[in-house]
């Protein structure tokens, strides 16, 4: 049965919302939350995307201020650019997006992130190689497996040259095992090395959950066109290709997301996203 588009609004920014209140409990900001997305954290998208989200919910603008204020040494500086640059693209941010500055004093709300929390595995990566493309890269390739320069960059909202400049270095150093062929340079972690970390793969990509609930808020169910269906679905197909490339990378599903008509694009859109949404359903934040 076709989820109605209002319908399908309201369960994107309750699911968004819940994802980014999940963000900020494993960072350390404090909240009722009894229960947490299964999702790596990740400070730069949670402060990116609270940016856009504080429109439903305030208390984001607020937490990730806090946040970054106190935590300053967790926040990778020029990610958060490019992930501020991925949200503005979609919306226009208010002048008032902040500069993290240190705080100068502390918060009864804020704490340090625990390192240890499976959740916090790039946390973790940061207090060892420092807040840097290094600590990303290899949380890439220790959770999501081989991958060559761009396709790291591409998913982690990093530069390419200084990803490349990063494997080679990890390579020297035997932390990572290069795999040349005609078209690439695959690298992957050593095993040794990978055995450091335990951790539980997580089945979310936030920073892209993020980004498709984003785009298909401003872009295909603004108000202007909530209330007629025939443009809610003509809007979809217009985005088909950059909606499913972002859904695809968000988590993977044994769902399609072809469709040769606006309104089964649709339907199999809102099933996707339902289908990346169960461990988002019962959070309850507020």
């Amino acid at each position: 049965m076709m989820m109605h588009p209002k319908s399908f609004k309201t369960f994107i920014v309750d699911n968004a919302v819940g994802m980014l209140w999940s963000q900020w409990v494993n960072l350390g900001a404090w909240s009722r939350a009894e229960q947490r997305v299964k999702c790596f954290t990740d400070p730069e998208s949670a402060i990116a995307f609270s940016s856009y989200f504080c429109k439903y919910e305030k208390r984001l603008e607020r937490i990730s201020l806090d946040w970054s204020k106190v935590n300053l040494q967790y926040i990778n500086h020029s990610r958060l650019k490019r992930l501020r640059k991925a949200v503005a693209d979609h919306i226009e941010l208010p002048d008032n997006v902040y500069e993290v500055q240190a705080a100068t004093t502390s918060s009864k709300y804020i704490t340090e992130p625990n390192a240890r929390d499976m959740a916090n595995l790039l946390i973790r990566l940061r207090l060892i190689f420092g807040s840097t493309t290094r600590a990303d890269v290899i949380f890439h390739l220790l959770t999501r497996g081989s991958a060559n320069s761009n396709q790291i960059a591409t998913y982690r909202f990093l530069n390419q040259k200084a990803v490349l400049l990063e494997l080679e270095k990890l390579a020297k150093a035997g932390v990572l095992v290069e795999k040349r062929s005609a078209r690439q340079r695959l690298f992957s972690v050593e095993r040794d090395f990978a055995r450091l970390f335990e951790f539980e793969i997580q089945p979310i990509s936030s920073p892209w959950f993020l980004l498709a609930s984003l785009l298909m808020l401003e872009a295909c169910l603004r108000d202007e066109l909530i209330d007629d269906e025939y443009l809610v679905f003509s809007a979809f197909m217009d985005h088909k290709r950059k909606l499913s490339d972002y859904l695809q990378k968000a988590g993977e599903c044994n769902l399609t997301l072809s469709g040769s008509t606006a309104y089964e694009f649709y339907e199999n859109v809102t099933e996707y996203y339902t289908c990346l949404c169960p461990v988002c359903e019962s959070i309850n934040a507020r």
